[in-house]
């Protein structure tokens, strides 16, 4: 067996979005009806919210140059939030402390094992009969984009799977 504490450590990347076809997988899953908040569109081209509006919601709001945590003003304007938090834990763990905390139902793309670790367990232990996982048929891969919004790299090799992490759905 294995210790993942005598792995090499590798460098985390937030620079890197989500594709339109991760959403198109859910899309019967994603209610078209309610207006959902993109809330980690932070320095980001916007994709996933053009992809939500292509895809026929009623309303998507969200903006690259908004912070998530350090908004609160969407709260009582949406129904739902759905979108990809950022891959680091220093960030990843305040955005989900965040959305206990405002306990509206969410849709997010997340590594599998993070439902495995003791920071989710303690952020919605109390909660976990409203947690449930959508697993995709497929690997979910991820692109990198240049400060002009346009696409640099294709990451078709990502080294984790990812899962559908929804709260209250």
């Amino acid at each position: 067996m294995s210790n993942m504490k005598d792995c090499p450590k590798y460098n985390t990347h937030d620079d890197y979005y989500t594709r339109d076809s991760s959403w198109k997988l859910i899309n019967d899953y994603i209610p078209k009806d309610k207006v959902i908040w993109e809330g980690c569109l932070l320095n980001s081209n916007e994709q996933s919210k053009k992809c939500l509006i292509e895809m026929g919601c009623k309303e998507v709001i969200g903006d690259k140059t908004i912070d998530f945590l350090d908004e609160d003003w969407f709260q009582d304007y949406c129904d739902m939030i759905i979108t990809n938090p950022p891959f680091d834990k220093k960030i990843k763990i305040p955005i989900l402390e965040k959305l206990r905390e405002l306990d509206k139902p969410f849709i997010l793309i997340m590594n599998s094992m993070n439902i495995f670790t003791k920071y989710f367990v303690k952020i919605f232990g109390d909660r976990m009969e409203d947690i449930k996982i959508i697993y995709p048929t497929t690997k979910l891969h991820f692109d990198k984009y240049d400060e002009d919004g346009e696409l640099i790299e294709k990451k078709d090799n990502t080294s984790f799977y990812s899962c559908y992490v929804c709260y209250k759905y």
